[in-house]
This record gives structure tokens, C-alpha cells and sequence, in this order.
């Protein structure tokens, strides 16, 4: 019986390229858009608070309430 020098791979090789897990592609994406939103309303509710301010006659203890709740 011969020897043979060659060993056989414990896995058969696929030429096909490894498949991304994009979960965490998901995640970051989500993660930036929540952040986007997050600052735009914070943009618009503090120049939109001087007017309620104005229009309903409130403190400032009321308007941070109103605002924060």
C-alpha cells in the first residue's frame, strides 16, 4: 500500500466569498436615523418654544414641562 503525502481538507472549500452577518449594518443604520430625527425635533421644538411661550402665557417651569412631557 502507498502513502500518500496530500491530506484532504477537513472542509470542502466553496468559491463562493463568506456571507456578512448585517445585523450590526442594521443596527448602525438604525442607530444614526434615531440620532437624525432625535436632533431635527430638538432643533424645531426650541425655536417652536419662544412662540408657545408667547402664545399661551406661561413660565418657564411650564414651558419645560409642556415641552419635556
Amino acid at each position: 500500500m502507498a502513502h500518500d503525502d496530500t491530506v484532504a481538507p477537513l472542509l470542502p472549500s466553496s468559491a463562493a466569498p463568506p456571507r456578512r452577518n448585517m445585523f450590526p449594518f442594521v443596527c448602525a443604520a438604525l442607530a444614526s436615523m434615531t440620532t437624525i430625527l432625535m436632533s431635527y425635533n430638538l432643533t424645531l421644538m426650541s425655536g417652536a418654544e419662544l412662540f408657545i411661550r408667547e402664545d399661551l402665557g406661561l413660565s418657564d417651569t411650564q414651558t419645560e414641562v409642556e415641552i419635556r412631557v
